[in-house]
């Protein structure tokens, strides 16, 4: 019991530091899974309003895992909902676990990853974009994912 005190104790003092946004993010936010699980028809939801368009940005998707997930990758597709109605479709496999079964990113019992999404994109107008996240494995439910997350940095000016 104790050790489950420490754990949320620990928990509550880190996260606002972890889903803090650094000074070139201007996006980073987090969508959690009741109990671990991902239904397939449950996707994580994120408004990105794009207030500068005239420079490029880099996307990634943050994904928690526990130690127990069943599976050494994942399958997401990503939806994004222009300004204009219109929307554009990515599939993305990334792989979580090297062949021998160590956890890619940092952790211990949770394990964060960050998994590239596009480089150098540019936004077409300042609007509201819409990104839908969800998971595209043949499990349903998806036992042992946490949190899915977007984050958006602007591009290093080189």
């Amino acid at each position: 019991m104790r050790s489950v005190f420490i754990k949320s104790f620990l928990i509550v003092l880190l996260l606002p530091g972890i889903t803090s946004c650094s000074p070139k993010e201007i996006f980073f936010n987090y969508f959690s899974f009741a109990n671990a699980e991902w239904n397939r028809d449950d996707p994580a939801v994120f408004n990105l309003k794009i207030e500068d368009n005239s420079q490029p940005y880099d996307l990634s998707i943050e994904l928690r895992h526990k130690g127990d997930y069943p599976f050494s990758n994942i399958w997401l597709v990503v939806d994004c909902r222009l300004p204009d109605g219109n929307s554009r479709k990515d599939t993305i496999g990334a792989e979580l676990a090297d062949v021998k079964g160590k956890w890619y990113g940092k952790g211990l019992s949770l394990y964060n990853l960050s998994i590239p999404y596009k480089t150098s994109a540019f936004f077409p107008d300042t609007a509201v974009y819409t990104y839908s996240i969800r998971q595209e494995m043949q499990v349903d439910p998806l036992k042992g994912i946490s949190d899915i997350g977007l984050k958006v940095s602007k591009k290093p000016v080189k």
